[in-house]
């Protein structure tokens, strides 16, 4: 069983938000913050750039959203690749789940 790193709750907990409208709770009516935040689009393109950019956390963590279909479409090949990725560079979760999804 692999252990669930931060960046995929944080990477989770976006999606989550991106499904919830940004009302104030008092009054009821839309929030007038003017600060753009981080979609969950944009926290995955950040992923996968640092993935391409061999970024073995980032290969790991994206290969965990792909598996799980988490913010993208799931991608039990696309997984596969990426656990391999980190696993080449000694990432050991990613071993762990690259083994475990070669078995299924």
């Amino acid at each position: 069983m692999s252990v669930i790193k931060p960046i995929t709750v944080i990477l989770v907990f976006m999606l989550l938000l991106t499904a919830c409208k940004d009302q104030d709770p008092f009054t009821n009516q839309p929030e007038t913050d003017t600060a753009t935040p981080m979609t969950s689009e944009d926290a995955i393109e950040k992923l996968q750039r640092a993935a391409q950019a061999g970024d073995s956390d980032a290969q790991y963590h994206l290969a965990y959203l792909y598996e799980n279909g988490l913010g993208v479409t799931k991608d039990e090949a696309k997984a596969l690749e990426l656990y391999q990725q980190a696993a080449d560079q000694g990432h050991p979760t990613a071993q762990n789940n690259l083994d475990t999804l070669k078995t299924h």
